[in-house]
């Protein structure tokens, strides 16, 4: 049984908004999505209505719209259009001390990988995070995240183009589940740099708080200024399941060059009675990133999964404008269970919006900075 969760008023006037707008829309889809995202891109009345709003409730808060949609066509399979990981992100923060987030997951507004809108819009799975940050406690270098969030596991560096495709993605997170984490960023006592501990629900994607059944602990510690180790463990019951109590053991080791030319990784997982994967108690992955070019990175990758699949991966990326990316890969799959082969190649583009600026490419090869 689950105990109903009181959403803030903010959450219900969005989730309005995109139940009308998701009711309303039928036919050319593409088009419209393209529009939108231009007028993000072009018109400043959204920072200057930020900027206003600010100024009226004063300098000590602070709000930000910020948000990325990634549109993929991938060969092979059902030769879909893939919206996922596209999203739109809205934050509240005061002194630098609480911080409220609402991110909407935009990919759910899209139908069968049609370039259509969902006729079965869900707003349990339409809201992707809805949480509150506390920082600094006291003074204290801690920080306290309840609500609907990613949980603290695993490295999971994600430097594809199209990184769901890797056969351990979910096996490396942990996300749209509500819970609560604790996070020491000053470590514990000087033997890591940064200690994160969470209790959550094991059943995600919805609006209902769940039975909560899982922990997890992630530790972070720099080896020298070029190398950075994760340590992490996950116990979880996975109640809403009949595949019994799930447990995950995370180690990855990132490094990377003094000039930044090339970043490398690598990340085991050990773990057993996985939904995913019931028969296999093993998977790791190992890539590397190389700068050709300022404005473009070239990225090789092996991943590995028991009994279930080795796969080969090259890709790339370029920065075409501060706010957009263009990416392609192509991944060999070996499926070990069935002695099937397959490749598969995705091309795509990234494109960023938004009021903080975070997600802006530095270097970019058409435009120039202002414009």
């Amino acid at each position: 049984m689950k105990n109903a969760f009181l959403i803030p008023w903010l959450i219900l006037a969005l989730l309005s908004s995109a139940t009308l707008f998701a009711q309303d829309q039928d036919k050319e889809t593409s088009k419209k999505k393209e529009k939108v995202v231009k007028e993000i891109e072009e018109d400043d009345d959204l920072d200057d209505d930020l900027a206003d709003l600010e100024e009226e409730t004063g300098s000590d808060f602070r709000f930000n719209v910020d948000g990325e949609v990634n549109n993929y066509f991938s060969s092979g399979g059902d030769n879909k259009y893939d919206f996922r990981e596209s999203y739109v992100s809205l934050s509240v923060e005061w002194k630098n001390k609480i911080r409220g987030v609402l991110t909407a997951n935009l990919a759910e507004l899209q139908k069968d990988g049609k370039l259509k809108f969902n006729d079965d819009f869900e707003i349990e799975k339409f809201i992707k995070e809805a949480y509150i940050e506390i920082r600094e406690i006291n003074g204290w270098p801690v920080a306290v995240i309840v609500g609907k969030q990613p949980i603290a596991f695993g490295q999971n560096v994600q430097a594809m183009p199209a990184f769901k495709n890797n056969p351990l993605s979910n096996l490396q997170e942990v996300k749209e589940v509500y819970g609560l984490t604790l996070d020491l960023t000053e470590g514990l006592f000087g033997l890591v740099d940064q200690l994160e501990v969470s209790v959550f629900e094991s059943e995600s994607g919805d609006l209902g708080i769940g039975k909560i059944d899982g922990v997890s602990v992630r530790m972070s510690k720099m080896l020298t200024d070029q190398w950075l180790l994760t340590l992490s463990h996950l116990e979880q019951g996975n109640s809403h399941l009949n595949t019994g109590h799930e447990r995950r053991t995370s180690v990855g080791l990132i490094g990377e060059t003094k000039d930044g030319m090339l970043v490398g990784w690598a990340e085991g997982v050990y773990f057993n009675n996985n939904p995913e994967y019931q028969d296999s108690r093993f998977a790791f992955t190992i890539g590397a990133m190389v700068k050709v070019h300022e404005t473009t990175d070239v990225i090789v990758e092996y991943n590995w999964v028991e009994k279930e699949m080795h796969q080969v991966a090259l890709g790339i990326k370029t920065a075409l404008h501060k706010n957009v990316t263009l990416g392609a890969e192509i991944r060999y799959n070996n499926h070990i269970d069935t002695g099937d082969d397959e490749f598969v190649f995705t091309v795509g583009a990234t494109i960023h919006f938004g009021t903080s600026g975070r997600n802006q490419n530095e270097a970019y090869l058409f435009g120039k900075d202002g414009e």
